[in-house]
């Protein structure tokens, strides 16, 4: 029952991929959107805005401050480094005197390469892509200026006394400062909005996120309002709700129900089937199997009673004589069919037993021969011999004579108009080495491929004499196969050549097989 099983289980796994392929068809999804609260956030914007300005303008005087006390001209620069600790992010402090005189102090001893600043163009820079000339035209209180270094911002402040001081201000200090105070004054501020559920993002001026409230976020941002300070523009997005509502369509999911069960019954249905297909095969093929063997033994009866008949009969005419031949030949006829049918079901149920015995070849053949030589002296065959393999050998005699007599009976039927059959049997390379020929018409190439299988028989218009049952063939390769040997049709000019090789084992000192008439070797055949 295991192939049944092979087809019902691709039927299933198509059902369920159907199933589930149904679903995902099925399968619909609807955004809900619900406006952002633009009031809350506008009562937020001026607070936020006001914190950085209060920030931004907290910074900017201490820079003034740091300006004035660093352009006295009075300072050393263990003073001026000192002082310039105290202001959060100021890496160099540049102070361009009136006369042009340029004195800058460093806020530590180790500073990685910072631009050069210089005021006007009277100087030429070392390096002009990596340089700030400030305008000396410019007179307003300060301003602050992007530099060629990375993260490095200038902020530019004029003094009364003349001098103007350019501080070199390190962004990402500053900005992680504001940020991290940004974060506890943010939690009052931000309540009525994560109250709300609001979608809110804030990012500092680098681009990162300083504090998120609300659910996730989905598409680009509702409202963005944009907030310059100093040292960059800080960023507050807001985000409509967004509610995904998952449904089905049921037209979908009801065609895709009624063809998943179509389905799964059809694969029901057609493992019932085969299981009932598969069980009256089994039945058949057991029927067949007992009646071929409750056939054997009354073969073999018959043949004997058959024999005794003839030899008590006191001078039997002649026409009486061939007609008990005749008799004789069909019982042999049908005694090799019944062993056909026998060993096939014996291959089909792979019940197909070899038993290895000492014994001589050329007996077994031999005796083979002579229970076809009637049959083929009356179609007219005449029929040539070549045996030489009388060493002992260890082999099946059964499956040897069977064999043999499916090759010879091959010729009788189908081969009779070439007149002519030749058999060998040699020992050669340590095989044993049995060779069919006939003159008769060949088989065609196209039908070379599968003379061997199972049911195959040869076109009519090669076909002579009654028609075979197509097992000959096919059981005499099985019993090669058994035997770890080989039967190949090989080829030839003219007619149909076949060839058996199996190995040669010579066996162990012992009291040879013998078979002292076709007979016996036909009765094991059938047992």
């Amino acid at each position: 029952m295991r192939s049944a099983f092979i087809t019902l289980v691709p039927m299933f796994v198509a059902a369920v991929l159907v199933t589930v392929g149904g679903e995902r068809l099925a399968r619909r999804e609807m955004e809900i959107r619900t406006p952002l609260d633009r009031e809350r956030l506008y009562e937020f914007d001026p607070k936020f805005r006001s914190e950085l300005a209060r920030l931004d303008q907290l910074y900017q005087s201490h820079l003034q401050q740091l300006a004035e006390w660093v352009a006295e001209s009075k300072r050393s620069n263990a003073e001026a480094r000192e002082a310039m600790s105290l202001v959060s992010g100021v890496l160099r402090a540049h102070v361009f005197k009136e006369r042009g005189k340029v004195i800058m102090h460093d806020a530590l001893m180790n500073l990685p390469k910072l631009p050069e600043v210089l005021l006007g163009e009277e100087k030429r820079p070392f390096d002009s892509n990596f340089a700030v000339i400030l305008d000396p035209e410019v007179s307003f209180s300060g301003y602050w200026r992007e530099t060629p270094a990375q993260g490095i911002s200038l902020s530019v402040i004029p003094l009364l006394t003349g001098e103007t001081v350019a501080f070199l201000i390190d962004r990402n200090i500053v900005d992680e400062l504001n940020c991290k105070h940004l974060t506890t004054w943010l939690e009052h501020p931000l309540a009525p909005l994560r109250e709300a559920e609001e979608r809110i993002c804030i990012t500092d001026p680098q681009g990162q996120q300083l504090i998120a409230s609300g659910p996730s976020k989905h598409g680009p941002a509702a409202a963005v309002l944009p907030i310059p300070t100093s040292l960059g523009t800080w960023q507050i997005e807001a985000w409509d709700g967004v509610t995904i509502q998952k449904s089905h369509d049921t037209a979908t999911l009801t065609a895709t129900a009624a063809l998943a069960a179509m389905l799964g019954i059809s694969g029901i249905l057609l493992y019932q089937q085969q299981r009932r297909a598969m069980r009256l095969a089994a039945e058949r093929v057991s029927f067949v199997n007992r009646v071929s063997h409750e056939l054997g033994s009354p073969l073999t009866n018959i043949e004997l009673n058959l024999d005794l008949a003839r030899d008590h009969l006191p001078d039997p005419p002649p026409a009486a004589l061939h007609r008990l031949d005749l008799v004789a030949e069909e019982i042999r006829r049908l005694s090799r069919l019944v062993a056909n049918v026998l060993t096939f079901s014996r291959k089909e149920r792979n019940a197909i037993e070899l038993h290895q015995v000492s014994c001589i070849p050329a007996e077994i053949v031999s005796n083979t021969i002579e229970g076809f030589r009637p049959a083929l002296e009356r179609r007219g065959i005449q029929m040539e011999t070549l045996i030489e393999a009388h060493q002992p050998t260890l082999l099946d005699p059964d499956a040897l004579a069977q064999i043999t007599g499916n090759l010879i009976s091959n010729v009788e039927k189908y081969a009779a108009s070439g007149g002519w059959i030749y058999v060998s049997l040699r020992h050669a390379n340590s095989s044993l080495e049995l060779e069919v020929r006939d003159r008769g018409p060949g088989i065609p190439k196209a039908s070379r491929k599968r003379i061997f299988d199972a049911f195959t028989r040869v076109h009519q218009s090669v076909s002579e004499g009654s028609s075979g049952t197509g097992l000959g063939l096919a059981i005499a390769r099985e019993l090669a196969q058994r035997m770890n040997g080989v039967l190949d049709l090989i080829d030839s000019n003219e007619g149909a050549t076949f060839r058996l090789r199996i190995p040669s084992q010579v066996p162990a000192p012992t009291t040879p097989w013998r078979s002292s008439s076709p007979k016996t070797i036909r009765s094991l055949s059938m047992l």
